[in-house]
């Protein structure tokens, strides 16, 4: 059964829900925090959980699709980045992304992921044998969930795309935070970004997925998100001063209202065109960066942990992918806004703004690689 057929039902189940389920399927909780000890900050939980399980597309279907292209994508885009042994498992795809749809999603899943992707003291892609410098990783796990939202804009309707698609794209955070562990530390300062490419967007842009068509369709749906902006900067800072895992990272009053205007600015830059006229939007997301180390900003001794940046980024993800719902594409190309429009389309401008946010959280995370 497709998910346009199943989305008739109501899209997310309340807590009660969530907890009839596990009881009627005699299971666990179908999320722990043995999977990341940030998934509830992130707002992946039962009932998020339970719109993979219940109301993704065809498994099977889904997981060999997906796994064809992920090892056709690899083995022909690595090896011209001078990765040798860039071969990918197949199988191993499959059940990964298997497991990755299904659940349960608790310790047992995340050693799953350590023990794919865990490789000679570094990281790779689940499939891979050879270890990946993180911000390639990076880059393919952005390529990937613009897949994602383009096969499943083939099964879904507008509304059960944003939703599951939204919910796909936190749990995809989610596992890059697992599979980064061995790569991210905590810097004793500032990275110096004086040498090499400051200024341009990321290193794996292209990699990803995202070059200028791509800038172009933030810049045209970005006019339309961008007069929300104050309230998604209250939704966020309320959202965070409520959660025990990062309201003390918030000094006083005058602290929170110069963050609350670092976020504006950040959303404004945001729903832009980066290729455009802004110019030199890395060089200030490195900024960014480098302000959330030790050392660094206006509060030299606190640092904003990575793994945090990582999951607020798929809660971030999630919600932007919701919003993107109610805004079509022309045929022109100009973005409208105030009616559902077509899978296929809130595919490709979703598919721009979750691969522009991951790399925004590869150059956010930079300071603390290791390698």
């Amino acid at each position: 059964m497709h998910v346009a057929q199943r989305s008739k039902t109501r899209m997310i189940p309340d807590e009660t829900e969530e907890k009839t389920i596990d009881l009627a399927l005699g299971e666990e909780p179908l999320v722990t925090p043995g999977f990341n000890p940030l998934a509830d900050f992130a707002n992946f939980g039962g009932a998020e959980a339970a719109m993979l399980r219940y109301l993704g597309s065809d498994l099977g279907v889904f997981t060999k699709a997906m796994a064809d292209a992920v090892s056709g994508y690899i083995t022909t885009r690595l090896p011209r980045l001078g990765v040798t042994g860039a071969t990918v498992d197949k199988e191993v795809v499959e059940d990964w992304l298997t497991r990755s749809s299904t659940g349960p999603f608790d310790e047992d899943f995340a050693d799953y992921i350590r023990g794919l992707t865990h490789v000679g003291g570094g990281t790779t892609f689940p499939g891979m044998t050879v270890p990946l410098p993180p911000q390639m990783l990076i880059g393919l796990i952005a390529w990937l969930e613009g897949e994602i939202l383009a096969y499943l804009a083939d099964v879904s309707d507008t509304i059960t795309l944003s939703g599951v698609g939204g919910v796909w794209m936190d749990e995809m955070m989610l596992q890059l935070g697992i599979m980064l562990e061995p790569v991210l530390g905590s810097p004793s300062g500032p990275r110096d970004y004086s040498r090499g490419h400051n200024a341009e967007l990321h290193p794996y842009a292209d990699l990803a997925g995202f070059g200028m068509s791509e800038g172009r369709i933030l810049g045209e749906t970005g006019a339309l998100l961008e007069p929300a902006g104050t309230g998604v900067i209250s939704l966020a800072y309320t959202y965070l001063l409520s959660r025990p895992e990062s309201a003390g990272y918030f000094q006083d009053a005058d602290h929170l209202a110069k963050r609350k205007s670092t976020l504006t600015g950040w959303w404004t830059r945001t729903s832009k065109d980066p290729y455009e006229t802004q110019g030199n939007f890395g060089e200030y997301m490195r900024k960014v960066a480098n302000s959330h180390v030790r050392n660094a900003g206006d509060h030299p001794n606190l640092e904003i942990p990575a793994q945090l940046t990582i999951a607020l980024m798929g809660w971030v993800q999630m919600r932007v992918m919701t919003a993107l719902n109610t805004i079509a594409l022309a045929p022109s190309g100009e973005a409208t806004f105030g009616e559902l429009g077509d899978p296929a389309n809130l595919a490709i401008v979703g598919k721009a703004w979750m691969q522009m946010l991951a790399l925004q959280l590869g150059i956010l995370i930079d300071p603390y690689l290791t390698v």
